[in-house]
């Protein structure tokens, strides 16, 4: 009975040392990123779409790599070279319908963000297709324009 404690123990140092933390992806999910989400989701029902719509992490995750690159003057603004973040994704998962939008703006809430999206021809069309999964991304640059990118598709 004595050793009951130290074998908790052991155990304990076991399970966390048997985790690989190497191979473990972590995305730091921003508020905003999020909130952009619930507002999408929101006009979707809105608009009687009723579906799976969910934040999916591996989209966040590659969002936000491209809102970064453009910010980042790594690329120009727009969706030219995301194709890169869809391969990537496709290691992952198939996704059907793919859609991305950008935007670059010095607003920070995300209802002012989706009305300016929505502002755009096309974009209230583009928020409606067929998709399950999206992913938020946003990057702010020194001169403080937010770049926004949103990935949409459909996953099995």
């Amino acid at each position: 009975m004595k050793n009951k404690p130290y074998i908790a123990l052991l155990g304990i140092v076991l399970i966390f040392s048997a985790c690989d933390k190497e191979n473990v992806p972590y995305t730091s999910i921003k508020d905003v990123e999020n909130l952009i989400y619930l507002e999408i989701k929101d006009f979707r029902i809105n608009e009687g779409l009723n579906g799976p719509f969910v934040h999916q992490v591996l989209m966040i995750q590659e969002a936000q790599k491209y809102s970064y690159k453009m910010a980042n003057g790594m690329i120009e603004m727009g969706p030219q070279g995301i194709d890169e973040h869809w391969e990537t994704l496709s290691e992952y998962w198939t996704f059907y319908n793919r859609n991305v939008l950008v935007l670059k703006t010095m607003e920070n809430s995300e209802e002012l963000i989706l009305d300016e999206l929505l502002a755009t021809e096309g974009i209230e069309s583009a928020l409606l297709g067929d998709y399950s999964q999206c992913g938020v991304g946003v990057e702010q640059d020194q001169e403080g324009f937010n770049y926004v990118t949103i990935l949409l598709a459909k996953a099995d």
